[in-house]
């Protein structure tokens, strides 16, 4: 069993890594986040690991390229097409399946929490790693079974 967990923006299709929409719309990462810093372009949803960018993101860099394409500054860009604001109520609007967590108790104290959005293979390595981790922490040993993941 693969126990390796996969980064993944759940089931959403518009769902992109900064490196994505850069890919998509031919802009460098770095300009992305220069436009973002400006406030032309909204902040990526979510945080840390977890942001990423949507389609209203895709569409207003590509408003964007093709404003500087015809020589436009970015302060009449911005003029034009509004502040990042105005879209930034809805790229930031939280995403329903990342409020719904799974979670196990695993000795009184000690819980392992997952986002309910998650594939089937790895909530059930999750559920694996429950077990493992209650095994070892009510009998302070590692069950011989699990050693050959060790590396031993």
């Amino acid at each position: 069993m693969d126990l390796s967990l996969k980064r993944s923006n759940g089931n959403d299709p518009d769902a992109m890594t900064i490196s994505q929409l850069a890919e998509r719309t031919g802009v460098p990462v770095r300009r992305i986040r220069y436009y973002v810093a400006e406030g032309l372009l909204p902040k990526p949803v979510g945080r840390g690991r977890a942001s990423h960018y949507t389609r209203d993101h895709m569409e207003r860099l590509q408003e964007i390229i093709a404003l500087r394409n015809v020589n436009l500054g970015l302060d009449e860009i911005r003029d034009r097409l509004g502040d990042a604001e105005d879209i930034a109520a809805i790229a930031s609007r939280p995403d329903p399946r990342s409020e719904d967590w799974q979670r196990w108790e695993v000795v009184p104290g000690v819980e392992i929490h997952a986002r309910g959005d998650l594939d089937d293979q790895t909530l059930a390595t999750v559920q694996v790693m429950v077990g493992a981790v209650r095994h070892v922490l009510e009998n302070g040993e590692i069950p011989p079974e699990n050693w050959s993941g060790r590396g031993e």
